[in-house]
């Protein structure tokens, strides 16, 4: 899906393959398997495709997200850290995502305490 909003945005700004993926520091190629969806898109690619586009990537997530539109404004204050800080604040978002299904997984495999009818 993101590849095909990636490749749509680069196409509305009349920008090649090429110069997007110079400008990102990535391979044409690279570029060219993320629009077609045949490579995994990880956030740091996708912040520094958009920024290179000129726009921000919370503008490209869809409105019906449900319970992930809120990660919207994340996404644009991701955008404006250095990329050489991504690495550690990927490693910490997937700290605490392992913490919460951790503390997910502790609680419904707690027993539940059954009361005593009288």
């Amino acid at each position: 899906m993101y590849g095909r909003i990636l490749r749509q945005l680069r196409e509305s700004k009349n920008r090649s393959q090429a110069d997007v993926a110079r400008q990102a520091g990535i391979s044409a190629a690279q570029l060219a398997r993320l629009e077609r969806n045949q490579r995994g898109l990880y956030v740091e690619d996708f912040v520094r495709i958009v920024g290179v586009l000129g726009d921000k990537p919370g503008n490209l997530l869809p409105n019906d997200n449900g319970d992930i539109a809120h990660l919207k404004p994340v996404i644009d204050r991701l955008a404006t850290v250095e990329h050489a800080y991504l690495g550690r604040i990927i490693d910490v978002i997937n700290t605490i995502v392992s913490l919460t299904q951790d503390t997910r997984t502790k609680q419904s495999r707690s027993p539940v305490k059954k009361t005593k009818r009288r």
